[in-house]
């Protein structure tokens, strides 16, 4: 398992935005979907000022977009006083890095990626993930390889999320060879 802590940044004229993101990932998840044909960065992700307001405000699908409009989601370097600016990110930033250590520990193992993202209810939007067809691969994956007692459940469950959404033909081609190979994975061992 690899954990990291990274930024992702974007400038605009004067302006640098850093977005700081803390991730999981797990090389046996990552290399069952990228050999079936899904590219997968991460197992899970999230942008630590988004961890912060849930952790603080709780979970709500609109969260992310709202802190997006409200630049709230980064921080914000500008020209006018960089040194000033440097200060403020580290002041800002030692108390989210708890979270950040806090995520990798929590998500140490797949049974414990199995848990967040197989729990139920099923969030449509989780924040720990690209999207929802990253979250039907990586479910149904870390719900196999942990031998969650659910799986066939979870598996009817993604099937008819993959079936009813509006995903690309070579994400639900990927998804249904996925489904087949992880149906005789015991027997692949």
């Amino acid at each position: 398992m690899k954990k990291y802590g990274w930024f992702t940044t974007n400038s605009w004229g004067f302006e640098i935005h850093l977005f700081p993101y803390v991730s999981v990932d797990f090389s046996d998840i990552t290399a069952i979907c990228n050999a079936y044909g899904f590219h997968l960065n991460h197992s899970a992700f999230i942008n630590l000022r988004l961890l912060q307001a849930i952790k603080s405000n709780g979970f709500n699908p609109d969260l992310h977009w709202q802190m997006q409009v409200k630049n709230t989601d980064r921080f914000v370097l500008t020209d006018n006083n960089f040194a000033c600016n440097w200060l403020d990110l580290n002041n800002e930033l030692l108390p989210i890095l708890p979270l950040a250590v806090d995520f990798m520990s929590q998500y140490n193992s797949i049974a414990a990626l199995d848990a967040l993202y197989n729990t139920r209810p099923i969030e449509l939007y989780c924040p720990y993930c690209s999207g929802l067809d990253t979250h039907c691969m990586v479910g149904l994956i870390s719900a196999k390889l942990s031998r969650n007692s659910d799986y066939e459940d979870v598996k009817q469950m993604y099937q008819q999320i993959v079936k009813r959404e509006n995903f690309t033909v070579e994400m639900k081609s990927s998804f249904t060879r996925l489904t087949a190979y992880l149906d005789n994975y015991e027997a692949d061992r």
